[in-house]
């Protein structure tokens, strides 16, 4: 007999302010990763024009950029379609570890905040706290990865770190472990912004949209998709000047005794580009930025959900 049709999106099926809810807990890691990894391979070129907008007027490359779209073509001219895929695969290692934990974590972080009580009952702001421990928590294991994501692709003659497993081994003999989590302060705090906002504004609009009366679609995709580029949106904005610091920090050089050349730490970072390029430069990558996380948010959810009810594991 044919397998039954999955139930239709509820408030209690959905994936709530981004926790999904599944048969086994490594089911919501597998459809996590399958969204994440998706995602990150389409907007990869997106996330190389914002770390390189970044880096343009900070001292840690040679070229300045007017724009995105100059940043594009100077990319394309430069280096050819190969110079937007820099970094994909410490990306796509990336997302299939930590892209999969940040969600998966989120569900068990609220029922231990819960207790004996449903998850689903947590107030607000209990699940920021959520968010932010998922995010966070997730973001420190996998530092190391992201590390040589945005080293990769910020280097523009892809000849310091031309492949995957050997930028890890050049980077752990050249700096030692503590060069692995170089910046790391900055990315917990970037995910961790990313996990409260991001999380809890798709819950927010999502909720909102399904109770409007002059909203027509109810629980589905066009509901989906405006939530997701809403929380896309104001993640980007919540977290643009820490993804910033973050990738002048991991991307500067080092002297010959392998200390930061540039920047002492993150706030020494954020002073220096605020008294060298004013708040504006604090948003630098912007809208590249928001271009890449309101389409990857928005194919995180549908791949999510196509797993998870196509595999029939949703509860």
């Amino acid at each position: 007999s044919p397998l039954p049709s999955p139930p239709p999106f509820s408030h209690s099926t959905c994936a709530e302010d981004m926790g999904i809810k599944v048969r086994e807990p490594w089911q919501g890691y597998v459809c996590s990763a399958c969204g994440s990894s998706v995602a990150d391979f389409f907007c990869t070129p997106l996330d190389v024009v914002k770390v390189r907008m970044q880096l343009s007027q900070s001292g840690v490359v040679g070229e300045v950029y007017r724009g995105p779209i100059d940043c594009t073509r100077t990319i394309l001219h430069n280096e050819g379609l190969r110079g937007l895929y820099k970094g994909l695969s410490p990306a796509l290692l990336r997302a299939s570890t930590y892209g999969s934990a940040r969600i998966g974590f989120y569900e068990p972080i609220k029922q231990l905040i819960a207790g004996s009580e449903p998850s689903d009952h947590l107030s607000l702001g209990m699940k920021m706290i959520a968010g932010i421990g998922s995010g966070g928590l997730a973001s420190f294991i996998f530092s190391p990865v992201d590390l040589v994501k945005v080293r990769m692709q910020g280097d523009r003659e892809g000849k310091r770190y031309p492949r995957l497993f050997p930028a890890f081994m050049s980077i752990a003999k050249s700096e030692g472990i503590a060069g692995m989590y170089r910046g790391a302060s900055a990315t917990v705090g970037r995910a961790a912004t990313c996990g409260m906002v991001e999380l809890v504004t798709y819950d927010e609009f999502k909720r909102h949209l399904v109770e409007a009366p002059w909203w027509p679609f109810a629980d589905s995709l066009p509901t989906h998709f405006g939530a997701s580029l809403a929380a896309g949106f104001l993640s980007t904005v919540a977290s643009a000047p820490i993804d910033l610091v973050k990738s002048r920090l991991m991307n500067q050089p080092t002297d010959a005794a392998g200390k930061p050349a540039l920047y002492s730490s993150p706030l020494d970072c954020l002073r220096a580009t605020v008294r060298n390029e004013g708040l504006a430069g604090l948003y630098a990558g912007f809208w590249p930025n928001y271009l890449r996380l309101g389409p990857h948010t928005v194919m995180v959810f549908v791949v999510i959900e196509q797993v998870r009810h196509g595999m029939h594991w949703a509860v």
